[in-house]
């Protein structure tokens, strides 16, 4: 059962690097950003949903002053995070996406500096170095015949990562400070997030999709949101049950680029260059340095 429960995260990271798959096969079905979005957040809530039911229905209900945080987290953290992440799919390599998803640690201490004054140590400034040299040298700007890139498509990476940051401290906050349930974070997330998509969606495109075929077009949404949403954010947050967080961040950080690289290179044939490849190493690398440095911090305190 342990073997098991120390895969989660690992599990957690490799469905958010599948992700990718499924927003490039919408895009050519003729879905654009926002309705892709909307077909990810709607079943999700509603799995989400699904799940309290069946679990404790108590679980639907929050506090009057967690309300904004929830809030925050769901819009500027959830429902930006797919939007740009979807974005930079669809113009970067699966692999460099991901990559720059996964640089949500940086930003996490950035902020943490900028809101609560946390001291940013030599370490963490190498770390922090190291994540953007990494990053530069997996885009393939400074060699020719890399992987697909565009200073748009980059743009939108850096911009999910920060809105993968802002949700990130809001989940923390929300579960590790004030004690909310995690299906109560994840559901007022995904709802949070799903509203302005439903003003903004094509339904038309949607409804022709599922008419189409109907067993095939609601299988895929379904899986979807399964796969890329509802089951490692279940997996993820189960994992801190039973694991060390800094365990838990350094496994999925690692298995989650991974993952992309690997669905790159077998369904779009995006095979990385030697300098791209030590990229994505010195980025992981940094990352998992930074993490067991809060993680050491944090059991020391």
């Amino acid at each position: 059962m342990k073997k098991i429960l120390n895969i989660l995260p690992v599990l957690a990271g490799a469905c958010w690097g599948s992700s990718g798959i499924f927003v490039r096969v919408l895009y050519e079905a003729g879905f654009d950003n926002m309705s892709i979005t909307f077909a990810r957040l709607s079943v999700t809530v509603l799995l989400i949903g699904i799940v309290i039911l069946i679990k404790d229905k108590s679980l639907f209900r929050i506090q009057r002053r967690d309300v904004p945080l929830l809030m925050i987290s769901g819009f500027f953290g959830y429902f930006l995070m797919n939007l740009f992440y979807n974005s930079s799919i669809n113009l970067l390599s699966l692999s460099l996406a991901s990559i720059l998803l996964c640089t949500a640690p940086v930003y996490v201490i950035i902020f943490g500096a900028i809101v609560f004054k946390e001291k940013i140590t030599p370490l963490k400034i190498i770390c922090l170095v190291g994540v953007v040299v990494g990053c530069v040298l997996l885009s393939g700007i400074v060699e020719s015949g890399a992987l697909q890139w565009s200073v748009y498509g980059i743009l939108m990476g850096v911009f999910c990562s920060m809105s993968n940051a802002v949700c990130t401290m809001g989940c923390n906050e929300a579960s590790g400070v004030r004690g909310i349930d995690a299906l109560t974070v994840l559901f007022y997330n995904a709802f949070f997030a799903l509203i302005p998509t439903i003003f903004l969606a094509d339904f038309g495109t949607i409804g022709s999709f599922i008419a189409a075929d109907p067993a095939k077009g609601l299988g895929l949404l379904f899986v979807n949101a399964t796969v890329a949403s509802l089951l490692p954010n279940l997996f993820f947050n189960l994992s801190f049950k039973y694991m060390e967080s800094g365990v838990v961040s350094i496994l999925a950080s690692g298995a989650e680029p991974t993952a992309a690289l690997i669905f790159g290179i077998l369904l779009f044939s995006e095979v990385p260059t030697v300098v791209g490849f030590i990229g994505m190493v010195v980025v992981i690398g940094s990352i998992i340095v930074l993490t067991s440095a809060k993680s050491e911090k944090v059991k020391t305190e």
